[in-house]
């Protein structure tokens, strides 16, 4: 009851401080400016460009089934906010080839006049699950591919377009209007599961890399303040931690996700990617670096955030609430999984 109790203050707590970002200036601006949204053809890729679209943003939408992609560009682009201005793009790539984010951000910049998008979201992967041993190596080296080298590769292009020199004059003209460069991850990478072998890792690693750029970057907003030439433009990382997403994906994953994961993720209540892609975009707009979903993702980013950035009262709640309920949830997933094979054998693993 004490956990419920504390749950519920913070909850409450929550919903009062979001009102009041949102009483704030926004802080992603998107009206008139070019995003790219990797994984744009489907789930909550889709339901974010669709979103940016009805902001008045410019979309380009990566993925590599053309079919998928001109039937998600048609719904991107019957929600524009100004339909006679907005342009829209897919382009068919695969991400996990480190060649094609630098064509990718080349197209885009061509197609956009000649500047480098202002938002690139990185949404692309799929989930594999399976336990370690059980799973091949061809496998596991398959999800670091997907989920950790396909966004590394587009961030890396991304900040190679973004840090070129220009003068002073050319950054005055965008002090207001800074980029942003977006990982999405998994609350996986704050509370490892068993099942997920194949998956959080990559994820935990993309968590890792959004931290690193989010300090390394600094360096270049600073720079841009040093009396020689620097980066058009001001930087900012963010990185999304969502739960379960009802999607095809989704759909795909459960098809050979082991007896026990279901069990012990039995609190995951799947959320719809229209609904994430409001909570994503919100939480943007209110300037937060490390965003999670719902209230259960909240806590386990507040136990997890280590040396991650906090913005905001909330994080420092969640923190002090996850620091506590982290002290039961650690010991009751492990007998959980011992339980689990003293029931059922190796035959729990699948």
């Amino acid at each position: 009851m004490l956990l419920v109790a504390l749950s519920t203050i913070v909850a409450i707590l929550a919903f009062y401080m979001t009102m009041g970002f949102m009483m704030r200036t926004k802080q992603f601006d998107v009206a008139n400016r070019t995003a790219i949204v990797t994984g744009g053809s489907q789930g909550l890729g889709l339901a974010i460009a669709r979103q940016l679209s009805a902001k008045g943003a410019n979309i380009v939408i990566v993925a590599q089934t053309v079919s998928k992609l001109e039937s998600a560009l048609d719904t991107i682009r019957g929600a524009a906010a100004n339909p006679a201005t907005q342009k829209f793009m897919y382009l068919s790539y695969d991400l996990r080839s480190p060649d094609s984010a630098p064509e990718i951000l080349a197209k885009v910049t061509e197609w956009n006049n000649g500047e480098p998008p202002d938002v690139v979201f990185n949404c692309a992967g799929n989930c594999i699950p399976g336990f370690f041993a059980s799973s091949s190596i061809e496998t596991l080296r398959a999800q670091m591919d997907t989920l950790y080298w396909s966004c590394t590769y587009m961030a890396h292009a991304t900040l190679q377009q973004w840090l070129k020199p220009v003068d002073k004059q050319v950054q005055k003209s965008y002090e207001a209007k800074p980029r942003h460069l977006i990982f999405t991850s998994s609350v996986v990478a704050f509370m490892p599961m068993a099942g997920y072998a194949p998956y959080s890792p990559a994820k935990a690693a993309m968590r890792t890399l959004a931290d690193t750029l989010n300090q390394e970057v600094q360096v270049y907003n600073g720079a841009r303040h040093n009396k020689e030439p620097g980066s058009a433009a001001e930087i900012k990382i963010h990185s999304i931690y969502p739960m379960g997403i009802l999607s095809p994906g989704f759909e795909n994953e459960n098809k050979t996700k082991p007896a026990l994961t279901r069990k012990l993720e039995e609190d995951d209540k799947p959320q719809q990617p229209d609904e994430l892609a409001s909570i994503i975009i919100a939480d943007l707009e209110a300037g937060k670096y490390m965003i999670t979903t719902a209230l259960i993702g909240h806590i386990m980013k507040g136990w997890a955030m280590g040396g991650s950035q906090r913005v905001g009262i909330m994080d420092y709640l969640y923190g002090w609430l996850g620091s506590i309920i982290v002290l039961f949830i650690t010991p009751d997933f492990m007998s959980k999984c011992w339980n689990w094979g003293k029931d059922k054998g190796f035959e729990g693993t699948s």
